[in-house]
């Protein structure tokens, strides 16, 4: 009795087991052609599953997928294809090719489809043209119909006058988006900005990024660069000092270069009200009259900044020493050449007499 039990027991393991590894063989050898693929929006996309050779009994090779499902029973590989992929329910959803054979454990292979959308347009915007220094000024970046909306980063780009450039990103949760997150919607972001003079030709670029594995580039879309003008009131940045001493007769030159925006127009307060509506001031032999304060204004619509100089002349005496000094050598002359000239008269007089 023991005997039979035990080979009862045997025969049934041993099905168990051939019918354990018969399973796993066809398993095996059950491949699919991609195991995970990216697809662009609206581009054709194939996906091949095959088997080495026809199972000996019936079978059913099949795709199951949220759309477009396909099977057969007669042949050892099959397609699934869409001319044209624009269904999002395939993010995030796992869809799979299966193999199955009677009294067997079905078979499975999954792939990981997912698709993606550049967009249709990226703007970037400014609430004006033109700024004053000391608002504020916000940017804003408008997205067009890109997705999956959850694997989506706004870039911003900043490039001063240098081409020193900034890259700041804002991710998804950051910016306003209308769409699910699985799918195509449209973005708006925005970006404040103090407007200062330090902005001024400053250029501004938003991107669209798409951070997905299989997605060598990134960036799918981007604006046209924006240049921003800020509006700031004059400073002088150039003087000739704050004090000037010349000699008569030599030259004068007053500096007082400005920048601003608008660019700045200048006026000149001097001795004499002499108007001067130029940066600089240019006398080739100052005189005593051209002694005194000068005040340079530099002044446009956003304001003004002005600056103060003094002139101080003095006269050369040198010149005058010398002439006094020529002066007296000619009166020492005449009175010694008159001298000895009365002296000559007396002795000839005496000589005669």
């Amino acid at each position: 009795m023991r005997l039979c039990v035990l080979f009862v027991f045997v025969v049934v393991l041993g099905v168990y087991v051939e019918h354990t590894d018969t399973n796993a063989d066809v398993c095996s050898t059950l491949t699919v052609s991609h195991e995970s693929l990216l697809v662009e929006y609206g581009q054709p996309v194939e996906l091949n599953c095959s088997i080495p050779s026809k199972p000996s009994s019936e079978f059913i090779l099949g795709w199951e997928a949220q759309f477009n499902p396909v099977q057969t029973d007669s042949e050892t590989s099959l397609v699934w294809r869409s001319p044209g992929l624009t269904e999002w329910e395939v993010n995030g959803r796992e869809m799979f090719c299966y193999l199955t054979v009677p009294n067997q454990e079905q078979c499975k292979q999954v792939v990981h489809l997912n698709l993606y959308k550049r967009p249709d347009s990226v703007k970037i915007s400014s609430e004006s043209s033109v700024w004053s220094e000391g608002q504020m000024m916000k940017l804003k970046c408008e997205i067009e119909n890109v997705g999956p909306l959850q694997n989506l980063t706004v870039q911003w780009t900043r490039v001063d006058q240098n081409k020193n450039r900034t890259v700041t990103e804002m991710p998804y949760g950051s910016f306003s988006a209308s769409g699910e997150e699985r799918k195509s919607g449209n973005v708006m972001a925005t970006q404040s900005v103090s407007a200062s003079r330090d902005e001024d030709g400053v250029q501004y670029q938003c991107a669209a990024l798409l951070k997905l594995e299989q997605l060598q580039q990134p960036r799918v879309g981007s604006s046209e660069p924006l240049k921003l003008t800020v509006r700031y009131k004059p400073t002088i940045t150039q003087t000739s000092g704050r004090t000037i001493s010349l000699t008569k007769g030599e030259e004068l030159v007053l500096n007082c270069s400005a920048h601003g925006n608008p660019s700045p127009q200048y006026s000149w307060s001097s001795p004499g009200n002499k108007n001067f509506t130029t940066s600089f001031i240019f006398i080739s032999s100052v005189q005593s009259e051209d002694q005194g304060q000068y005040i340079c204004t530099a002044y446009n619509d956003e304001g003004s900044d002005s600056v103060t100089v003094m002139v101080n002349v003095a006269v050369n005496y040198n010149w005058i020493i010398l002439i006094v000094c020529a002066v007296v050598v000619v009166l020492l002359v005449s009175l010694v050449s008159f001298w000895f000239f009365k002296r000559y008269q007396r002795t000839r007089s005496v000589n005669v007499s």
